[in-house]
């Protein structure tokens, strides 16, 4: 009896071992299901600057059937690429195919959820759909909504026609200045697109706190700015208290959007520089200087933005 017990139990332990090697137990956890309406976007922009306190980079798309734009969320900076561009990413829900999708645009807004689209940034292109129907991309391009600004050049002048012998260093204008002679210093300026102006700004960063003083919007290289208290010519610029015979800080040529009114002093400079001059502590009075246009680096102006579905 002993050894048949013996016999029943050695049966039973490699029966259940050889169970074991059949169907081992697996240790990793089984795939999440399949999303089919998950939308992964990556877009990748030159130009983009951090923007002010409550301001906000958001993405539309236009899905059909619906033509309308659709909010899909504020962008933020995840990363950035050696060749200057940065990339925004993200991803929504959406139940329509990728070829659905027929138009792309990023705004400026004031809201992270406004209901309608804001100022326009970036405008898509043409979709290209690859093969597979998962993946579209288009180009982004900010000629058709701000315009193209490579071709602005400018400069200023200290000058001034008050008695005091060092009125100049507090005084400056967008003009070029011939004797007595004056010409706007502004060429190839455009016409500000819709829901902007030109500002004009003294900033120095290397105060604690910053330093910005503002003097006005303008839409026309010619004519008084919007603050022309102490303007003692018709152009962008005036006298101020502070000084620029300074050996920090710059002159700059901003695009602004008006939606901030007399409160835009208060805001600081947009981060859309076009025109900077450089501060020196040595200017010369009547003397014209030129300015450099820093707007390839300043201004939103091309990228590509690519979805996918998996």
């Amino acid at each position: 009896m002993k050894i048949f017990a013996l016999i029943f139990f050695l049966c039973i332990f490699f029966s259940a071992e050889g169970c074991k090697k059949d169907n081992p137990v697996s240790s990793q956890k089984s795939p999440p299901p399949y999303d089919s309406t998950t939308v992964y976007y990556l877009a990748s922009i030159f130009g983009v600057q951090p923007l002010r306190s409550y301001e906000f980079y958001v993405l539309w798309t236009k899905i059909l059937p619906d033509t309308s734009w659709q909010m899909i969320a504020p962008l933020t900076v995840s990363s950035s690429n050696a060749d200057g561009s940065v990339v925004m990413v993200g991803k929504f829900s959406s139940k329509e195919p990728l070829d659905s999708l027929k138009d792309v645009l990023m705004t400026l807004e004031q809201t992270p959820a406004p209901l309608i689209p804001g100022l326009p940034i970036v405008h898509g292109g043409i979709f290209y759909l690859d093969s597979a129907k998962k993946q579209v991309t288009t180009s982004l391009d900010s000629k058709s909504t701000l315009g193209d600004f490579s071709a602005l050049n400018g400069g200023l002048v200290f000058t001034s026609p008050l008695s005091d012998s060092l009125a100049y260093t507090h005084e400056f204008y967008l003009m070029n200045l011939l004797g007595l002679k004056q010409s706007p210093s502004l060429l190839s300026l455009n016409i500000p697109p819709q829901g902007w102006k030109y500002g004009l700004w003294a900033i120095d960063l290397q105060f604690t706190p910053h330093e910005y003083f503002f003097y006005g919007l303008f839409s026309t290289p010619e004519g008084h700015d919007s603050d022309s208290a102490n303007d003692h010519y018709p152009y962008p610029g005036g006298w101020k208290p502070q000084q620029m015979n300074m050996p920090s800080g710059s002159i700059i040529v901003t695009l602004e959007p008006i939606f901030y009114g007399d409160s835009l002093k208060f805001k600081g400079p947009s981060s859309f520089t076009l025109l900077q001059f450089n501060r020196i502590q040595f200017i010369e009075k009547d003397k014209n200087y030129p300015m450099e246009n820093v707007s390839l680096l300043g201004v939103p102006r091309s990228g590509t933005i690519t979805f996918n579905k998996y």
